[in-house]
């Protein structure tokens, strides 16, 4: 009787660590695919400034400047200097022309 009080238990303890594991790597997945999402997102968006910055302007800063008015982090855009950065690219200017395109 003893024995099968222990494998009782034994079963019992293992079937909740195992589904305690399951709902976790479960909700990590969840977590880490939302966070991929956003990433790609933010990817998304510098290849279409870059597009447009590309296709609509002549490459001087006053006219990128106006291209990326309507970005959601141009208030914290820096014209000032020579490197402007969007979401995870660096825009490089040399002599108010767009110099290079680098990411960060």
């Amino acid at each position: 009787m003893n024995k099968w009080k222990i494998a009782f238990w034994f079963c019992l303890t293992t079937l909740f660590l195992v589904t305690a594991f399951g709902i976790y790597c479960v909700i990590d997945q969840g977590i880490t695919l939302t966070y991929m999402k956003d990433g790609y997102e933010d990817t998304e968006n510098d290849l279409d400034n870059i597009s447009k910055i590309i296709n609509e302007t002549d490459l001087t800063k006053l006219q990128i400047k106006k291209t990326l008015r309507p970005h959601h982090l141009y208030e914290y855009m820096d014209f000032n200097k020579d490197t402007v950065s969007l979401d995870r690219v660096l825009l490089i200017f040399k002599d108010d022309k767009l110099f290079k395109i680098t990411k960060e």
